[in-house]
C-alpha cells in the first residue's frame, strides 16, 4: 500500500467507542485449571462457589463479655444495676451450654452462645462482684451475638462464575473450606515488537535507533490478566512477520503487535493480518493512538498498536486489558472510570476524542500536557482524561471522565 493510498484510508476512522467495544466480539475461553487457595488472587472464577454448610454453625458472640437473656437487663444503669448469678463460662473450644433464668455465662469473642441466651453485655458495661455479675448497661434482643449462619448460609453463591477472585475472596473461600478452586485458564498472548529501528538493548543507541520499550510495556503491562510470550522484535520484513504470526495463531489466544502501523511503505502488518484474519478497525478519531489497528481471526484477537509507548499505554490499559479479560471470564472487562472536577482548562479539537494523562492535586484533576512520545509522562500519571469529540474545551470547574489505570 502506497502513501497516498494509506493517507485516503485513515480518512475513514472509526469512533474512539468501537475501539472500548472491541472486547464485546469475543468469548470467554472455556478451559480452567484447579488452583490452592493460596493462589488464587487476582484469577477469574470458572464457576459458581457454593457453600457447604452455614457459618457460624452456631450463634456466636461478638464481643468479650456475658451471655444473658436479654429481657432481665432492661432498666440497668450506672445507679442501679442489675444483678445476674455467674454460673460459669462459655470457652471457644468448647460445646454450648445453658443457661438458667436470673443467670449469666463469661464469654469471649467467637464463643458458642450458651443455648438458650439472646444476648452478650460488653465487659466494659459488667464488673464481677464475688457469685455475681453487675450489669450497667440494658441490651437489645440478640445485640452483640453473630447468629447461626449470618455470614453466609449452606448452599448460598460464596463466588460467581466471572468474579476476578481477590484477597478477601480468598478468605471467605478458605472460612468456608475450599483448599482448591476451578478458575479460568489465562489466556496466552503473542507479543511482537517491530521496526527496523528498534535495536537491543547492549548495543549503543544512536540518532536513528531506539531500544524497545514496548515489548517490556505490554510484557508487564498483562501479567495479572494473561501468559505473555514475547516472540522478540521483528524487522520489517513482511515474511519474518507471517512465521510469527502462524506460529502465534496455532499456540496462543491473542496477538498484540506495536509499530509499524502508522501510514508508510514499510507497513506490512495490515496485510499479513488480511491473510490470516480480518480487520476489524484501523484508525480511530482519538488522540494519542489514531493508527491503532483492531483484527481477529476466528475468537483470537489480533491487535496492532502505535509505534510510541505512550499511545500504547494508554490503550493497552483501555482496550488491551479489557480483551484480556474478556478472554480470562471476567465479566468486569470495560475500563475502570471514575469522574472528577478539573483544576486547569482542557483545549482540544472537536471530532475526535482527546485522552489525556493527568493526576490529582488538592481533590482537582490536573492534566498533563505533553507530546505523544514523552515517556516519562506517564510515570507521573494516576489516570486518564477524556475530552469527548464534542468538545473544543473544558473550563476549570468543569466535571471529567477519568479512566484509571488497572
Amino acid at each position: 500500500m502506497g502513501v497516498i493510498e494509506s493517507m485516503i484510508k485513515f480518512l475513514k476512522l472509526s469512533s474512539f467507542q468501537k475501539a472500548l467495544n472491541f472486547c464485546d466480539l469475543f468469548s470467554p475461553i472455556e478451559d480452567c485449571e484447579e488452583l490452592n487457595v493460596f493462589e488464587l488472587n487476582n484469577r477469574v472464577s470458572f464457576e459458581d462457589v457454593f457453600s457447604k454448610f452455614s457459618l457460624p454453625l452456631s450463634n456466636r458472640s461478638s464481643v468479650d463479655g456475658f451471655a444473658v437473656f436479654s429481657e432481665e437487663t432492661f432498666g440497668a444503669s450506672e445507679n442501679t444495676p442489675v444483678l445476674l448469678k455467674l454460673l460459669g463460662e462459655q470457652r471457644v473450644n468448647d460445646s454450648p451450654i445453658d443457661i438458667e433464668k436470673g443467670g449469666c455465662v463469661r464469654v469471649a469473642t467467637g464463643s458458642s452462645l450458651p443455648g438458650n441466651s439472646d444476648g452478650v453485655v460488653m465487659i466494659e458495661h459488667a464488673k464481677v462482684s464475688g457469685d455475681f455479675v453487675e450489669i450497667y448497661k440494658p441490651i437489645s434482643y440478640f445485640e452483640n451475638v453473630l447468629k447461626k449462619g449470618e455470614d453466609f448460609m449452606e448452599g448460598s453463591v460464596l463466588i460467581n462464575k466471572g468474579k476476578r477472585i481477590n484477597f478477601r475472596d480468598s478468605a471467605l473461600l478458605a472460612a468456608a473450606g475450599f483448599e482448591k478452586v476451578k478458575v479460568y485458564r489465562k489466556p496466552r498472548v503473542a507479543i511482537i515488537s517491530t521496526g527496523d529501528e528498534i535495536i537491543p538493548y547492549k548495543e549503543e543507541i544512536s540518532i536513528s535507533k531506539v531500544y524497545d520499550a514496548n515489548g517490556p510495556l505490554i510484557v508487564n503491562g498483562i501479567k495479572n490478566y494473561a501468559e505473555a510470550l514475547f516472540f522478540g522484535i521483528v524487522k520489517d520484513s513482511k515474511k519474518d512477520l507471517e512465521e510469527k504470526f502462524e506460529y502465534a495463531l496455532e499456540n496462543c489466544d491473542c496477538i498484540f503487535i506495536s509499530g509499524g502501523s502508522s501510514v508508510g511503505e514499510r507497513d506490512y502488518i495490515e496485510e499479513v493480518i488480511k491473510n490470516f484474519g480480518e480487520i476489524i478497525h484501523h484508525g480511530f478519531l482519538v488522540k494519542p493512538g489514531k493508527p491503532l489497528l483492531l483484527g481477529k481471526k476466528n475468537n483470537i484477537p489480533i491487535i496492532g498498536f502505535p509505534g510510541h509507548p505512550l499511545p500504547v499505554m494508554i490503550h493497552l490499559n483501555l482496550v488491551g486489558i479489557s480483551v484480556l479479560k474478556k478472554l480470562g471470564g471476567d465479566k468486569n472487562c470495560y475500563p475502570k472510570s471514575d469522574k472528577g472536577i478539573l483544576g486547569e482548562p482542557v483545549f482540544s479539537v472537536p471530532g475526535r476524542v482527546d485522552l489525556v494523562m493527568g493526576y490529582r492535586k488538592n481533590n482537582f484533576i490536573i492534566p498533563l500536557l505533553s507530546k505523544s512520545d514523552y515517556i516519562s509522562l506517564a510515570t507521573k500519571s494516576e489516570f486518564i482524561i477524556k475530552i469527548p469529540e464534542d468538545r473544543e474545551i473544558i473550563l476549570e470547574g468543569e466535571e471529567v471522565e477519568i479512566y484509571l489505570w488497572d
